[in-house]
């Protein structure tokens, strides 16, 4: 008997050691529930795509995912749970920039890495920081971009809405506007788990800007839109990558004419090899669920982590995979590039302006 049972837990200790624990926080339940399940979704797409095909090394990929509600305070309280009772190797895939903001100095005290938070949130990006990693252009990359696109065929007048519980957000679009020597004619700061939104519109509308910029989770722009263009409002919407693009099924006909920043290439670009793999891995993990921009992002963040481990090594320890991504450079991962240095883990720089045409459907 005591033989079988340290033959038991020899090979319990063996099938641990085999995992790789990968940690994440995010908003599966409250305002940002879509989006969360969306980045969850794309993340086990490839982590099970490399588990089948025998792991990283040998070793199988675990996701932990803990929800956070969509509070920074749970986002805190996920992450020292992740490092300290789960011993995660890395973290990836938070949905709340203003949550990693909170827990930052966690991370950082504690060394363990973090990939790709599903988020521009520039209150992340404003420092260096050794063991963050991004893998899509920021919030002022965005910004930068649609008002610099808007003000040359003679948009002056912006007003801006954002969540308040991250103003770095509210400052890289006044940044944007300062560019073009333009400042917003009202500036509206919302809670991201509120109900409604649709009593804001009444100040929208009351301060006759020709464009509204969003860097807000999805309802707040579905409850707006609707709300102003049912009052027959004529001027631009333009949301971030931050809302996904669920919210233009359920505005239905009020969809038309939005416009939509991206970070990633368009889903249904087959033509990438990366695409064609997502979709095909997407469809192992889950055959009902629509690819889309969100769910590609925890895709690409999988795989760039999948290419960290795999270049640091077997065996390898946090400091070893942080030196892995630094080394590697600028890498095309079948149609996206992604990029690193010592001094640099912006990851890329690639931001799209698309609208929403007649039929529905995001174009660019």
């Amino acid at each position: 008997m005591k033989l079988l049972f340290a033959i038991a837990m020899a090979a319990f200790v063996h099938a641990a050691g085999a995992q790789i624990l990968i940690g994440q926080s995010a908003g599966i339940t409250g305002g940002q529930a879509g989006y969360s399940k969306d980045v969850r979704t794309g993340l086990l797409a490839y982590f099970e795509a490399v588990n089948r095909a025998g792991g990283v090394h040998g070793q199988q990929i675990k996701l932990i995912t803990e929800d956070d509600k969509g509070s920074r305070d749970q986002v805190v309280a996920n992450t020292k749970k992740l490092i300290e009772k789960d011993k995660v190797f890395a973290l990836i895939g938070y949905t709340s920039g203003a949550g990693v903001e909170a827990a930052l100095p966690v991370i950082e005290q504690a060394k363990v890495p973090m990939l790709s938070p599903a988020t521009g949130n520039a209150g992340i990006r404003l420092e260096h920081h050794r063991y963050l990693f991004h893998t899509r252009a920021g919030y002022a990359d965005e910004m930068r971009r649609v008002v610099d696109t808007l003000a040359t065929v003679g948009v002056k007048r912006f007003a801006l809405v954002y969540l308040s519980d991250t103003t770095v957000n509210r400052k890289v679009m006044e940044d944007a506007l300062t560019a073009n020597n333009l400042k917003a004619v009202a500036a509206i700061g919302l809670d991201r788990n509120s109900k409604d939104f649709s009593g804001h519109a009444g100040a929208l509308a009351e301060s006759d800007a020709q464009a509204i910029l969003f860097i807000t989770n999805a309802k707040p722009v579905v409850d707006i839109v609707r709300s102003l263009k049912s009052k027959n409002y004529g001027g631009e919407f333009i949301s971030s990558s931050f809302s996904g693009t669920g919210f233009i099924d359920e505005l239905k006909g009020y969809a038309a004419g939005v416009k939509v920043t991206q970070v990633l290439p368009s889903p249904d670009k087959t033509s990438l090899r990366l695409v064609k793999e997502f979709r095909d891995n997407l469809k192992v993990v889950d055959a009902n669920m629509k690819p889309n921009y969100t769910n590609l992002e925890g895709y690409v963040a999988a795989r760039v982590l999948v290419e960290g481990l795999r270049r640091a090594g077997k065996g390898a320890n946090r400091e070893k995979f942080v030196a892995a991504l630094e080394a590697m450079g600028e890498i095309d991962i079948g149609g996206y590039e992604v990029g690193y240095s010592a001094k640099s883990h912006g990851g890329s720089r690639y931001v799209d302006i698309g609208v929403v045409n007649n039929s529905g459907r995001l174009v660019f």
